[in-house]
């Protein structure tokens, strides 16, 4: 098994991609964190590791704030010590034309899908640069599948994910940390992508379809890929 004896911490991993990715990892060996605001569905996912016969950890957190972030690293410390794997899964739905778009809701997109990302990067950053390794993957979007009218505010943070981990990825590499943004490459049968594309029927991929590539990148020692956005459908073809 690839991830034998690594802890990862997952955020978003109630359900959807986050869920398919944190149970993959167990497959693999790895202890996992399961992260996110709903206590029921993390801990279904917890549930789902354990009978996998791997540890597993429910935290619940609101990666908008600071405090419950600092808890979620602190829980996470005490499964083996160490984290290896951080993978920024936690999203938000929001399908709205730009000039009906309150500011309220825009400040939700970017608040949960890229300074969320970023806090919880910044409070796992330390325990990575001295263990001179780890691999941090954050969930992208096909970006040019999806500008279509009504994801102005997810595009634009989305953007903003590729963005900061391009530069991330250079400043941390000297310390053997790799980073990465990863996506599914089309639309996945997730329940944020039936509330806000109902109109994505056919075609859509399995929430487990990044699974491989979540693992592989996982598994990477220091100085691996790193700084790439990464299409989990060519996974192994470049």
């Amino acid at each position: 098994m690839q991830l034998t004896g690594k802890t990862a911490v997952i955020t978003g991993a109630g359900r959807g991609l986050g869920r398919a990715i944190a149970l993959a990892y167990a497959r693999e060996g790895a202890a996992v964190v399961a992260a996110a605001r709903s206590t029921d569905e993390i801990a279904e996912t917890v549930w789902l590791i354990e009978e996998l016969g791997q540890r597993g950890l429910a935290v619940q957190v609101d990666i908008r704030d600071k405090a419950q972030i600092n808890n979620l690293v602190t829980q996470a410390l005490t499964i083996t010590g160490r984290v290896d794997v951080l993978v920024n899964s936690a999203g938000v739905g929001l399908r709205l034309p730009f000039e009906e778009t309150p500011e309220h809701l825009w400040d939700l997109a970017f608040d949960t899908l890229l300074k969320g990302m970023y806090l919880v990067t910044q409070q796992f950053l330390p325990y990575f640069i001295a263990q001179s390794n780890g691999n941090i993957i954050n969930i992208g979007a096909p970006l040019e599948r999806i500008a279509v009218p009504g994801f102005a505010a997810y595009c634009a943070a989305k953007y903003g994910v590729e963005g900061l981990t391009r530069v991330l990825a250079k400043e941390v590499r000297r310390y053997g940390i790799n980073v990465n943004v990863l996506h599914p490459g089309g639309f996945v049968a997730t329940r944020m992508v039936r509330e806000t594309v109902p109109e994505a029927r056919q075609g859509l991929l399995p929430a487990d379809s990044m699974d491989s590539a979540a693992i592989a990148l996982a598994a990477q020692g220091p100085r691996g890929r790193t700084g790439q956005v990464i299409d989990a459908r060519r996974w192994g073809q470049d």
